[in-house]
């Protein structure tokens, strides 16, 4: 499953011209599956990965409902990641690519995240 999974993630890099990297981690930010392109290597690492969960938590406790995804635009990059819990999905991108397309890659991976989890979840 996760060798299918990762191949499609390294189909999906090319689509979006920019998008550098797609990675699935849990809540700790160690990675499950991912696909890679020319990512910071601080987008990498699991204290990067790992600030989402506390993030979306917060966000979460502003009064408007569960948040599910927050994008982040730092000097040269972007980073959209989405609240699967207990998993995140995380996108790295340039600062000049479209953000929307991006965005819109979390409809496409939804069923093989939700399958995921419930790999997770059992252990």
């Amino acid at each position: 499953m996760a060798e299918e999974l990762q191949k499609y993630l390294k189909r999906l890099l090319p689509t979006v011209e920019g998008l550098l990297s797609i990675i699935i981690s849990d809540r700790d930010g160690v990675q499950l599956v991912a696909a890679h392109d020319q990512a910071p290597p601080g987008t990498l690492r699991p204290p990067f990965l790992g600030t989402f969960a506390i993030a979306t938590e917060q966000a979460s406790k502003l009064g408007l409902g569960k948040n599910k995804s927050i994008i982040s635009f730092y000097s040269g990059h972007q980073v959209i990641q989405f609240n699967h819990s207990p998993l995140v999905l995380t996108f790295v991108a340039t600062r000049e690519a479209n953000t929307g397309l991006i965005y819109s890659l979390e409809e496409d991976l939804r069923d093989a995240v939700t399958d995921l989890q419930g790999a997770v979840t059992v252990l």
